[in-house]
């Protein structure tokens, strides 16, 4: 598949992605999922909890499925926690700055949560084009479903043809799987150190790495 170094539109992921920040996951999301199960099936909640996060990769959040609770339970738990363990990157917002696309942030945390993170970051309200992510009447975000047709909404919605697009994630079964399966060029942001998973395009360590080796790669294209 040919690699366009120069796409019309960007598709971000937002937590592991743009936000690496550990201890404000473990801190806000994992605490907070902690409140949400315990407030609704008490202790053996909590056991469906730490079954879910041994059985599939951390993904504790699939409790609430298991559970039958409404993920606007934990949204407004989210939406109300603090972000002081959120650090400010200012050299990052102007490395995104360089990125002569569009630019959009596709995310399975709520609306609201999201614009605080990328506020918190010091990004702007005209930075990205648009911030998806898990709304009221929804039951559970739709990024939870890995559907490529809501890639291919997105796409619609830009005018954009799949290969003119890039798809920027930490995990991928969601944030990049979707996306490649309809053409699109794949980055995945994660650590080495958390193993090599999927089939990406590229790899990075950080958004810098990947920020950084993209300005290069448009520089020496020029």
């Amino acid at each position: 598949m040919q690699v366009v170094y120069s796409p019309k539109l960007a598709i971000f992921d937002l937590d592991g992605t743009i936000s690496i920040n550990p201890d404000f996951y473990r801190a806000v999301y994992s605490g907070t999922l902690n409140e949400t199960v315990s407030a609704c099936h008490g202790e053996e909640g909590l056991q469906v909890l730490a079954r879910c996060r041994t059985q599939y990769q951390g993904k504790g959040e699939l409790a609430l499925l298991a559970l039958n609770i409404p993920f606007s339970e934990w949204a407004q738990r989210l939406i109300n926690a603090p972000l002081d363990k959120v650090a400010p990157d200012r050299i990052l917002v102007q490395k995104f700055h360089r990125l002569e696309c569009r630019k959009v942030v596709y995310t399975g945390s709520p609306v609201v949560m999201a614009e605080r993170i990328l506020q918190r970051i010091g990004f702007g309200s005209k930075d990205f084009d648009q911030v998806i992510g898990w709304q009221e009447p929804e039951f559970f975000p739709i990024k939870w479903t890995g559907s490529p047709v809501v890639f291919q909404g997105i796409l619609t919605a830009y005018g954009c043809r799949a290969h003119e697009a890039w798809a920027i994630g930490d995990q991928w079964e969601t944030d990049l799987r979707p996306a490649k399966v309809l053409g699109s060029t794949t980055m995945m942001i994660r650590p080495k150190e958390k193993g090599r998973v999927g089939n990406p395009n590229w790899r990075y360590d950080t958004p810098h790495d990947f920020l950084d080796d993209i300005h290069n790669l448009v520089q020496k294209a020029r």
